[in-house]
């Protein structure tokens, strides 16, 4: 999987050239961002300017940073969940 910027992602979104937005539950519970391109092949994951995965502890917070972030433009989503149930 190749790696995206946060300023690259917000480019690709203006410029239209992100087919769909996949929201990813992970193992830890937290969500994070895979975008398919329309001129690229592959899955591009966002990540920090550190290299590392961006992530988020709920869905509110992915949301409201993805409606500010992105101004509201933005292409399909999907939204895949872990399959394991949280421990209590």
């Amino acid at each position: 999987m190749n790696d995206v910027y946060e300023a690259e992602l917000t480019d690709f979104i203006k410029n239209k050239a992100v087919k769909q937005i996949n929201i990813i539950q992970n193992k830890t519970n937290k969500y994070q961002i895979s975008i398919t391109l329309t001129w690229k092949k592959g899955e591009w994951r966002l990540v920090t300017s550190r290299g590392k995965i961006r992530e988020w502890v709920s869905l509110d917070r992915l949301t409201l940073h993805m409606r500010t972030r992105y101004n509201g433009v933005l292409p399909p989503i999907t939204l895949t969940l872990n399959k394991e149930l949280p421990e209590k």
